[in-house]
């Protein structure tokens, strides 16, 4: 229906179209209902993974042939095994003749990014995966390149490989914290607990725009806080000139950085996430009569303006944006740790973590999250987190993402 509709649909297969999957009946149809298509090839998981793990399935002069399955030829096998089918596949393998020294590896998760191997002599295979306590469905490779993995593999030294991670930051946030978890070697799922939604442009909106020719400082809270501000600017037909008579505060360097995609460097950048934090960076300046702005999200502590106006500033609270949970995140949180769960469930704003922490029954929670690790972004999202019973290992000493990953691979290495 929507390729007949003059839309470009793509269909997604595991590995090859044409290989371990309905792609060549999709095409079919296709070609029958006269729909035109191209098929583009993919590398199924019995030749992608063995790379993954460092196994060359050709060498020269040691291995020319590759098989699959329970063959009795090919210097080089690769064979998938269900979950409890191990130890019969390898010893049909014997059974069939294959020497008991034949180099031998288990790889569980395939072409995952959390995929790992387990590697030994055929006979002694079954036993050593049974030591790690491995399950689940895996590809069996034998042959000469088994030996070469140790050196080969460079996916396993990554120092977050086969950590499950949990994002929970908001949708348009996630990309560059995920990118750098998958670098390092992580699998990453996002469950969004977070959802950014413009506040309408209201007589307050427009007061506070009007007035900044006569605000002395504006505080920005957040990197939402600055787009968000700033887009309320472009719809009023303003841009950034607007505030040349402003000093401008960043609250974190994430929220310094938005400010800096707008072409304008803030005179203050406080390290603190914390309304007391900031008003200790500006111990120095002569607040009172100053007329302070300060853009931020609609639900907030009221601490800071608080400790301002003790100081004699003139403060107002400009709400422009609410933190939503998205209806999808609890159901699949439940999902989620119903199934195989985590290892580092991370938050970046106490807003995350209330969110999460309502999808699921207050007196299950410990049971549902398990063994699963909780990593913040800074001491006032920890602080939230320990509020609502949840028992935090990881906190970030820089305030950012790049902060946190650090933080989950110091911990990590440490085990």
């Amino acid at each position: 229906r929507l390729a007949r509709s003059g839309r470009k649909v793509t269909v997604l297969f595991p590995g090859n179209p044409y290989a371990f999957s309905n792609g060549s009946e999709v095409a079919d149809r296709l070609e029958r209902a006269g729909i035109d298509f191209e098929a583009v090839p993919g590398l199924i998981v019995e030749l992608a993974a063995p790379v993954m793990s460092g196994i060359p399935l050709t060498i020269e002069g040691l291995s020319a042939s590759i098989g699959f399955g329970l063959v009795t030829g090919g210097e080089t096998v690769v064979l998938r095994l269900a979950s409890g089918w191990w130890e019969s596949g390898i010893s049909a393998l014997l059974q069939n003749g294959r020497p008991p020294e034949t180099p031998a590896a288990l790889i569980l998760n395939p072409g995952q990014p959390g995929q790992h191997r387990v590697s030994a002599p055929l006979s002694e295979l079954a036993r050593k995966a049974a030591t790690y306590g491995l399950r689940g469905d895996a590809l069996l490779v034998l042959g000469p390149g088994v030996d070469m993995s140790e050196r080969l593999d460079t996916l396993s030294k990554r120092p977050l490989h086969g950590r499950r991670i949990l994002i929970t930051r908001a949708r348009h946030q996630v990309d560059p914290f995920r990118r750098e978890l998958v670098d390092l070697g992580a699998a990453v799922v996002e469950i969004p607990t977070l959802e950014i939604r413009r506040l309408p442009i209201d007589d307050r909106v427009r007061n506070a725009i009007k007035n900044l020719d006569r605000t002395a400082l504006v505080i920005f809270a957040s990197a939402n806080a600055v787009d968000i501000f700033f887009q309320m600017l472009t719809t009023s037909d303003l841009d950034a000139r607007t505030l040349h008579n402003s000093k401008l505060c960043a609250i974190g360097q994430e929220t310094a950085d938005a400010l800096a995609g707008h072409g304008l460097r803030p005179e203050l950048v406080t390290s603190e996430y914390t309304a007391e934090g900031l008003a200790n960076a500006l111990e120095g300046w002569e607040m009172k009569g100053m007329r302070v702005l300060v853009p931020r999200a609609e639900v907030a502590r009221d601490a800071l303006p608080s400790l301002l106006a003790n100081r004699g500033a003139e403060v107002e609270i400009l709400p422009v944006y609410s933190a939503v949970c998205p209806a999808e995140a609890t159901p699949a949180l439940l999902r989620l740790f119903d199934g195989d769960g985590v290892d580092v469930i991370t938050f970046t704003s106490s807003s995350t973590v209330v969110n999460f922490v309502q999808a699921f029954p207050e007196d299950r929670l410990p049971a549902i999250l398990g063994d699963a690790e909780i990593a913040c972004m800074g001491p006032v999202t920890a602080d939230s987190a320990r509020k609502l019973g949840l028992e935090v290992s990881i906190v970030a000493r820089e305030y950012t993402t790049h902060g946190l990953v650090q933080a989950i691979s110091e911990a990590t290495a440490r085990k």
